[in-house]
């Protein structure tokens, strides 16, 4: 569906607002479930432009006392000139006025700033263990279906550095996609893209995380990479089924990978120097 929007016209803080109450109204109606309002609710609050928020509310019937649509913005070639002039006049009459009673002025008082002593302040800190390793996994996983409902994804990848890349279908709108980031949270990485509504998908509840976990561990020696660790694991699916692929290096670039089914049964191994 083609936007009403010109490109890259910019939303406003009002502009989210009001779609996050269409959201509201939405879910309190029954259009849309629980997962779903937080899933849009955070795309709504993260929304660049008047595009990106007219996605997301589209296909939803709205309330009688709904707030309008935002208006696509009027060419203002034609008005910038008397714009212009009444500014300048502003900006003269503001600056005559300073120099009048600048001899006036009394001096001002420099605010001094509170000393906070950070040394006495406990830092909170949130677990988040790396996601390359079995603990990882289970916290990546119970995080995951807190934040969306459920374990679906398109493709997932978990990094040794303690973050993760993944994409899912839009709620409501299986040919939109939409990627996020993960550094403890969850945040979109981008605005929604078009989506093959036939994507396979992964379901990451079929996994069998004390396996899997088990060949993660010994994933270094299995791969005969000295030294070696997790690098990445990908979580991917195609016509042939789900896949989990375990990459494994080491500081002189010296690599294997293997590839497991959900349960963790392998499907096929490409150790380093074989």
């Amino acid at each position: 569906m083609a936007s009403r929007y010109p490109p890259n016209t910019r939303a406003r803080d009002v502009d989210r607002t009001n779609t996050s109450a269409l959201l509201d109204a939405a879910f309190g109606d029954g259009q849309i479930n629980e997962s779903e309002h937080r899933a849009m609710s955070d795309l709504a609050a993260e929304a660049r432009t008047l595009a990106d928020l007219e996605v997301l509310v589209s296909d939803l019937q709205r309330p009688s006392d709904a707030p309008p649509d935002a208006r696509p913005p009027r060419d203002t070639a034609k008005h910038w000139f008397p714009a212009a002039v009444a500014v300048a006049a502003i900006v003269a009459a503001v600056g005559a006025f300073t120099l009048v009673d600048s001899d006036d002025a009394q001096a001002t008082v420099t605010p001094v700033a509170q000393q906070v002593d950070f040394d006495s302040v406990e830092p909170l800190v949130v677990a988040t263990p790396n996601p390359v390793t079995p603990e990882g996994m289970k916290v990546f996983l119970d995080r995951y279906r807190a934040k969306f409902g459920d374990l679906i994804v398109d493709d997932l990848t978990l990094y040794e550095g303690g973050h993760a890349s993944l994409e899912r279908a839009l709620p409501l709108e299986p040919n939109r996609m939409v990627s996020y980031d993960y550094h403890g949270g969850f945040t979109p990485s981008r605005t929604p893209t078009t989506r093959k509504v036939d994507t396979p998908v992964f379901d990451l509840s079929t996994l069998n995380l004390d396996r899997i976990g088990g060949t993660v561990v010994g994933a270094p020696v299995s791969l005969n990479v000295p030294d070696g660790e997790v690098s990445h694991i990908s979580f991917e699916a195609d016509e042939d089924g789900p896949t989990v692929s375990i990459y494994v290096t080491n500081e002189f670039s010296e690599s294997g990978h293997m590839e497991l089914d959900p349960s963790g049964a392998p499907l096929s191994v490409y150790p380093f120097g074989r």
